[in-house]
């Protein structure tokens, strides 16, 4: 019998103090997993600090290729070598590709979707070019140039829709 009263002895003190140090463990795992998260979020919110302007920065330099690959500009930018609609055609294309190429590593900083756009967007207005050059009342690069500028003057052009999907990404990456 006394080791039976030992052994309930032994369990009137132990199964307090197992208690107490679950209940202290249990609150203190709680209290570092809080803590971890308010870590987490104060670092996510540190990271979004100094990403926006990164951010932003890309937006913007991917707003620039746009203008800059519009048909009307491109026609400001790139004189003619020649009276050949096809070289100049082909010049034109060039440079759409040599300004996407640039800003090729701004697509880290923006969405997919945005991205996609992007790409949709030079596709767009290489499509634009060649099938305007392809029109065969048009002969000489003047020519080319005066009806790219008139149909960007009287047409959405692809790098118009670009611009405002940007817009729109911006104005939801500030609300």
């Amino acid at each position: 019998m006394d080791y039976i009263g030992q052994i309930i002895e032994g369990v009137k003190y132990a199964l307090p103090a197992a208690v107490t140090g679950y209940t202290a463990y249990y609150f203190l795992q709680s209290f570092y997993k809080n803590e971890e998260k308010k870590q987490l979020i104060l670092a996510k919110k540190d990271l979004l600090k100094h990403a926006l302007p990164i951010r932003l920065q890309a937006y913007e330099r991917l707003s620039l290729l746009l203008e800059r690959i519009s048909p009307a500009k491109l026609v400001q930018m790139i004189q003619p070598g020649s009276e050949d609609k096809r070289l100049y055609e082909l010049a034109l294309i060039s440079q759409i590709n040599t300004e996407f190429e640039h800003n090729l590593t701004q697509q880290i900083y923006v969405t997919a979707k945005c991205w996609e756009v992007i790409l949709t967007t030079k596709n767009a207005t290489m499509l634009f070019i060649r099938q305007i050059a392809e029109n065969e009342n048009i002969k000489t690069t003047q020519d080319l140039q005066k009806a790219l500028v008139e149909k960007s003057a009287n047409e959405e052009v692809p790098t118009n829709v670009g611009l405002a999907f940007i817009r729109g990404e911006v104005n939801e990456l500030l609300k």
